[in-house]
């Protein structure tokens, strides 16, 4: 360590450390204008992440003095990793405003991630700048049409230069109107694929696109929108492709069910770590997934977080059928009931809420809870009772489960299933999230008490519950994010929900007294817990320490998780 006149001098090299704590860009150009050193430092932070959403203000106009910077500074375009375009200025684009988007996209030689999201932006010579090597006549000569306008296969192209092989992480929009998907097959070395709404031509390449990728694919993310396209064929087909995959996410896929997944699980070497079921098909049956016997005990053995949401219950699938004649009405947003169960958890908290079980849920419930601790609930099917019990459960991390048909009152099903999984997973559960789900309050005491890892907690409670929620949460030591939504359907006919104002949110946050807590949100609001540290003296002089709780705003450039689980 160096020292000056003023004392010792930070070593140079904690300075990158430091500055990667900063996390709003205007904070790295204010550092940067501090001296030579600091600017040295401060510029590879601020260009290793260009992030343009379509909330931004002009955020068009940013899209093209972005890439005219990285055009006419390869220098700085060299620092770019992690590139997100989430608007677009489609209809604003200038001959020479194109040129500047390849000449930028081609200087990042350093670019591992890439987001182009905007419907409708992605071009053929966009996939082309980005993967490198060619000129610009021949980026807007590659691809040729035959005289009825049907594509023909491109032409051949050079070799990768040795830039392309450091992109590793794609997520496009699947709606190839202005690209030619068969060049998505030149990206051959990613190990993560996002696609949002893939088109019939886009799902077609991807099969062979995954076949390419070979066993580097780790992550494979597909959103739909209730697309018929993405199918248990489609996913058999890729199973054999995907044998070192770990993250898989599906959306809105109503055609998947058990089948197709299970083929990928059986496939898969390692074993899935991450999987996210959102609005799949109703006839997808938990109970298929279960192991059977020794043979195929690991098809979930690595799972270390899981994403669900509750099929419709008024629906037909193998899983929620009933010989009990319990109707629900298609349209009612919220099951509830006149309360007729009390129950006194271990912690003194009594329930009072809970509502008669509807029969789907309790068995959709029952199966769920099979699947992940690998006891025997009494409703599990009987061909995995046997082994179920002697096979270790996977070490689940993180569980995230919401219904986006309908709301759920506290009810048996719902408390059996959490209770379980803390008993089971409570050591090492580090997020819980529960959406359009009132899970009731003596639950979620247990879990504060009980998840002695868990780090974030989403929850759904009534607005008047806040004072009896921080309760709950002051027994957790260490959680670092809460997010608290309140049931929309119980304000649809009052025009809207209630808005915490900050004091009410600073007022609970200090109540919950968790030293660790970082973020606390409610509703469409977040906040970033501060803290501030003072000295205060005594009547007799004497010195003492004080924490004061604050809250400022959410500054971080990601979108808060919150905001995007509930996505069907």
């Amino acid at each position: 360590m160096e020292t000056s006149e003023s004392g010792p001098e930070l070593p140079l090299e904690l300075l990158p450390e430091i500055l990667e704590h900063l996390p709003r860009a205007n904070y790295l150009t204010r550092t940067a204008l501090v001296n030579h050193t600091f600017h040295n430092a401060t510029v590879p932070q601020l260009y290793a992440r260009a992030s343009i959403y379509s909330w931004h203000k002009e955020a068009k106009a940013r899209v093209i003095q972005l890439f005219r910077t990285l055009a006419s500074c390869p220098h700085l375009a060299r620092y770019v990793r992690r590139l997100e375009i989430r608007d677009f200025p489609k209809n604003q684009l200038t001959d020479e405003s194109r040129d500047a988007i390849y000449r930028g996209l081609r200087n990042c030689t350093n670019l591992r991630s890439c987001t182009w999201t905007r419907d409708g932006s992605l071009t053929t010579d966009i996939l082309l700048a980005l993967s490198h090597g060619l000129s610009d006549e021949f980026a807007s000569s590659a691809f040729a049409y035959t005289d009825g306008g049907a594509p023909i296969e491109p032409r051949p192209v050079p070799t990768h230069s040795a830039s392309v092989h450091s992109l590793r992480e794609l997520e496009i929009n699947g709606l190839s109107l202005l690209y030619d998907p068969r060049f998505l097959l030149r990206f051959e070395w990613l190990t993560k694929i996002s696609i949002i709404m893939p088109s019939l031509e886009v799902t077609r390449i991807l099969e062979k696109w995954v076949w390419v990728l070979g066993g580097r694919l780790k992550s494979l993310n597909l959103i739909c929108k209730m697309s018929p396209l993405i199918t248990d064929d489609v996913l058999i087909r890729m199973a054999p492709s995907l044998k070192n995959l770990e993250f898989l996410h599906l959306t809105g896929c109503p055609k998947v069910t058990h089948q197709g997944i299970r083929a990928v699980l059986a496939e898969n070497e390692a074993g899935i770590m991450n999987l996210g079921l959102e609005g799949v098909s109703p006839r997808l049956d938990l109970a298929q997934l279960l192991p059977t016997s020794t043979t195929n005990q690991y098809i979930l053995h690595n799972l270390r977080s899981l994403t669900l949401s509750i099929p419709p219950l008024h629906s037909t699938p193998s899983q929620i059928t009933s010989t009990q004649s319990y109707p629900l009405p298609l349209r009612a947003p919220r099951i509830s009931a006149t309360p007729t169960e009390n129950h006194t958890s271990t912690y003194g908290t009594t329930t009072t809420n809970l509502v008669p079980s509807h029969p789907g849920l309790t068995k959709y419930c029952s199966t769920l809870l099979t699947l992940l601790t690998h006891t025997d609930a009494g409703t599990a099917p009987s061909s995995s009772s046997s082994s179920s019990s002697t096979l270790s459960p996977p070490n689940l991390t993180h569980f995230q489960i919401y219904s986006p048909h309908m709301f759920f009152e506290p009810c048996s099903a719902t408390r059996d299933l959490f209770r379980g999984l803390v008993d089971v997973h409570g050591g090492r559960l580090k997020r819980i999230s529960v959406h359009r789900m009132l899970i009731g309050m003596d639950v979620i005491k247990e879990i504060c008490a009980r998840c002695i890892a868990l780090e974030e907690f989403f929850v759904v409670i009534e607005p008047g519950g806040l004072d009896e929620l921080a309760d709950c949460i002051h027994l957790s030591k260490t959680l670092r994010t809460i997010h608290v939504n309140y049931p929309l359907e119980a304000h649809a006919e009052d025009g809207g929900i209630p808005v915490l104002r900050i004091s009410e949110a600073l007022q609970f946050v200090r109540r919950c007294a968790v030293s660790t807590l970082t973020q606390f949100g409610c509703n469409a609001r977040v906040w970033h817990v501060n803290k501030r540290v003072y000295v205060t003296k005594g009547a007799g002089g004497e010195e003492a320490k004080e924490c004061e709780v604050y809250l400022g705003p959410y500054e971080s450039p990601d979108v808060p998780e919150q905001f995007l689980v509930v996505r069907t």
